[in-house]
């Protein structure tokens, strides 16, 4: 059987659009300027290759005048219905072959950054000159160009278009998700062993078996992958039909950026879900279990949470630009339990590194739905709360989820020996469905590094509003341990309350604690982070302050400020009695005047 193309409609369209390319480069090999018809598809341009009076230019790998020009000439075709392709190193007027030194992933990246388009660019010999080939696809929503204009093709031209005529353009294709389309395979051409592994993933999600009897095309027609007409949807055919490359790839390193000590296996052949099960199969090696204290009943956790593991495995391949050729690519670290997931294209939908955690965007619908189905992932766009949550729950910091050059989407989970206090006190929280509340997680976690929380402090690592920031220290104020209140109102902030920092005291000595970073403001040797952190929001510390925040009694706390006095740090305010407190002194910058 042949292998499986990915998004082949679109790679069709590409294939016809390659080829009026290479006739576009055949004329002008030959002298001949390409008619109207042929520029709408197909336009050319020198890309900041002339200076004063029209002087011809040395090539540049980087050239920002270049790079804004070429992001207004993708925007205007990204907006056209049909796409389009750019060729870089041609005279505009004459068509004469000039060349062109830009580098491919600079000025692509570039690009990017200026109309949120990505090209795939490739770089072209003709007559011994080098030049450029941007592919543009059409995109689902209209792009303004570096001048906030929305323009599109007409004839050789970009013109202005009106958002309304854009959106009537679109209509026709409203909701349109390639993944869904009907593909030219059946079930002749599903491999065999992706459907034996499928039905591994249905059954570790149900292990009742109930699907173990069902045929195959059943199983398909109950995935929503093999249509009425008995064709596979291109999301079925990616998932189910072997691929002539890897679409995941795995290496393992010993250290950060050091030796390889497992190399990536050759995965071409198999169907995406074989690779996924490799690779899957090679990190649960990896990623090996670690034995809890005693007091645990003898636990034991993997290194990383495996939840994890998959969500950002997953996340990579569904939330993936499938028009570029590149693998998801899988670094493990073995020596700091680390994992890296980087895959192709950036994010969409009004997904940002700010707002990962809260905004919602499939770029594939139907193959996201396809891995719901196989109990893979969680329903639409909860993946990274779950990613989020597990971390958390066990002391690891968040995930890592960032935007690099190319562009790509770089996920990095740090995991290693889990924080028993954590735990201790995850796995204590009433009621229990607020384990799984992300929103908690976060809450708890933030109050177990810094000694009080606001709704301001707390917005930005929410990811929401100060209202909603609000919300979620209410729903983690309901929470008890061990009948106790899991939060405690003090002045104008929140805090443990004494009963969760009891649990995670009697849960490791403080040196352990200290050592990774849990309650470090609980009688500290040095006490002018407190005080510095509490002076951030307030005009004025007290000894009851500081006796409530550093767990000390309030002679102890006395002793500390009017050290801190002494030193410099803080200055006494006027007040005397029930009234004394501090003020930020001179070696205090920045704090509330």
């Amino acid at each position: 059987m042949l292998p499986f193309q990915p998004e082949a409609d679109l790679l069709e369209a590409r294939a016809g659009l390659r080829k009026a390319v290479d006739g576009v480069l055949g004329r002008l090999a030959a002298g001949v300027l390409p008619d109207e018809a042929e520029r709408e598809r197909v336009d050319f341009k020198e890309a900041g290759r002339r200076g004063a009076g029209g002087v011809l230019l040395a090539g540049q790998p980087q050239n920002l005048a270049a790079a804004q020009q070429l992001a207004d000439k993708v925007a205007c075709f990204a907006n056209t219905p049909s796409g389009g392709a750019l060729i870089v190193g041609v005279d505009n007027a004459t068509g004469d072959l000039l060349g062109t030194a830009l580098e491919p992933e600079w000025l692509r990246h570039s690009i990017y950054q200026r109309v949120d388009v990505a090209p795939s660019i490739e770089e072209r010999l003709v007559g011994g000159v080098r030049l450029l080939v941007l592919y543009v696809s059409a995109t689902r929503e209209p792009v303004e160009d570096t001048g906030n204009r929305v323009r599109w093709r007409v004839g050789p031209a970009c013109v202005p278009v009106d958002r309304t005529e854009w959106w009537r353009h679109r209509q026709d294709q409203a909701g349109y998700d390639s993944m869904a389309t009907s593909t030219g395979r059946t079930l002749a051409d599903v491999s065999p062993s992706a459907i034996l592994v499928a039905r591994r993933y249905l059954r570790d999600a149900d292990p009742s078996g109930a699907q173990a009897a069902e045929s195959a095309a059943d199983l398909l027609r109950r995935l929503g992958v093999l249509l009425q007409t008995d064709r596979l949807t291109q999301a079925g055919a990616l998932v189910f039909c072997p691929s002539d490359h890897a679409h995941l790839t795995l290496t393992a390193l010993d250290v950060e950026s050091g030796d390889v000590i497992l190399p990536p296996e050759d995965l071409s052949g198999l169907s995406l879900i074989e690779q996924l099960a490799a690779v899957e199969g090679r990190l649960t090696a990896l990623n090996t279990s670690l034995t809890l204290r005693a007091s645990f009943a003898e636990q034991t956790v993997r290194r990383l949470p495996a939840g994890a593991v998959r969500e950002a495995i997953l996340n990579g391949l569904v939330h993936r630009d499938w028009l570029t050729p590149e693998p998801v690519t899988v670094t493990w670290v073995q020596a700091d339990s680390a994992l890296q997931v980087l895959n192709p294209g950036g994010f969409a939908g009004g997904v940002t590194a700010l707002n990962v955690l809260t905004g919602r965007y499939a770029r594939h619908p139907a193959l996201a739905d396809l891995f719901r189905a196989l109990g893979l992932v969680e329903k639409q766009g909860l993946g990274v709360d779950r990613m989020y949550r597990e971390m958390v729950t066990l002391g690891h910091r968040p995930p890592l989820i960032v935007e690099d050059g190319g562009p790509r989407v770089r996920v990095r989970l740090v995991g290693g020996h889990p924080v028993v206090p954590v735990m201790a006190l995850a796995g204590r929280i009433e009621p229990a469905i607020r384990r799984r509340d992300v929103r908690v997680a976060l809450v708890v976690d933030a109050l177990l590094r810094e000694p009080f929380i606001t709704a301001e402090r707390i917005a930005g690592l929410l990811q929401r509003t100060v209202s909603e920031a609000g919300e979620a220290i209410d729903a983690t104020a309901e929470c008890r341990v061990d009948s106790q209140p899991l939060l405690s109102r003090y002045k104008d902030v929140w805090l443990l309350s004494p009963g969760a920092v009891s649990v995670v005291e009697n849960a490791a000595p403080p040196h352990e604690r200290r050592a990774r970073g849990i309650l470090p403001y609980r009688r500290p040797e040095e006490p002018l982070t407190v005080v510095r952190t509490w002076l951030e929001v307030h005009e004025r510390i007290t000894s009851g302050d500081q006796a409530r925040l550093a767990g000390i009694t309030q002679t102890g706390a006395l002793t500390q400020l009017e050290r801190l006095v002494t030193d410099g740090y803080l200055v006494r305010g006027e007040g005397k009695g029930r009234n004394a407190h501090f003020l930020a002194g001179p070696r205090l910058p920045g704090q509330r005047p």
